[in-house]
């Protein structure tokens, strides 16, 4: 496959549409009702797509969530922007897996992104937080964690075999490596009560936010290496770093 291809082109662009995560986060936050405003570093990423409300305001005893209070009126489209996402990355997938070495871990690389779709379809699915409602959905309690625990760690290892297989592409793999410790600091600060002085929310997106930034360098990576390559007088039919 060449870097000009348009399955190519088609891959790059549907891992620089995921930003649409950020899109959608700043939307349905901005929708909380006042007084009380979505805190970006303590409330949860999954908050957002919580069908009830609860907490804080209305003050529902055990249900206080530690503080927080939920209502997020537009949460069907943070749901549906996490299944939106899953399909993008097992999409992007697909298209790139011909550029991928036939090697163990490359042949991995397109199960991994099966198994990160369908952990984000089961946290769009089965919304977070029910397991701190008194009276709550067990499923949703069991599956929504099931499915960001999943979403985290096939994200690292998605990044983690990519920054191997192409390590001699420096500068991305330099990236690459960067991206995946900060995820490291996040997941240490999510483990700890102290989330290493900043709120739980923050550690949760220092934890998670990471393979979207990757996902979008990778693509805007795929999309300009033609150009760079022309420039430098190189022929265009080679591998790219991905």
């Amino acid at each position: 496959m060449t870097l000009s291809s348009t399955r190519t082109k088609a891959g790059a662009a549907l891992l620089i549409l995921t930003i649409s995560y950020y899109l959608v986060e700043l939307i349905v936050a901005a929708r909380w009702p006042v007084p009380h405003a979505y805190s970006w570093s303590q409330h949860m990423i999954s908050d957002l797509g919580v069908p009830e409300c609860i907490g804080g305001i209305r003050q529902y005893g055990d249900n206080a969530l530690e503080g927080r209070y939920i209502c997020s009126p537009w949460h069907a489209l943070m749901s549906a922007e996490f299944v939106l996402l899953g399909v993008m990355v097992l999409a992007a997938a697909v298209l790139l897996s011909p550029m991928l070495p036939k090697t163990p871990l490359g042949k991995a690389l397109p199960y991994l992104a099966a198994m990160n779709c369908l952990s984000m379809v089961l946290v769009g699915t089965f919304p977070g937080s029910s397991g701190e409602i008194t009276g709550g959905s067990r499923v949703r309690a069991v599956l929504h964690p099931l499915g960001a625990y999943l979403e985290l760690l096939s994200g690292i290892a998605i990044m983690a075999i990519v920054a191997y297989l192409y390590r001699s592409y420096r500068g991305y793999t330099a990236v690459t490596l960067a991206l995946l410790a900060v995820s490291a600091v996040g997941v240490v600060a999510g483990l700890g009560s102290s989330h290493l002085g900043m709120g739980p929310g923050a550690a949760e997106r220092l934890a998670i936010d990471p393979f979207v930034w990757w996902r979008i360098i990778t693509g805007v990576t795929l999309l300009i290496a033609p150009v760079r390559l022309a420039t430098e007088g190189r022929t265009p039919h080679r591998r790219t770093p991905l």
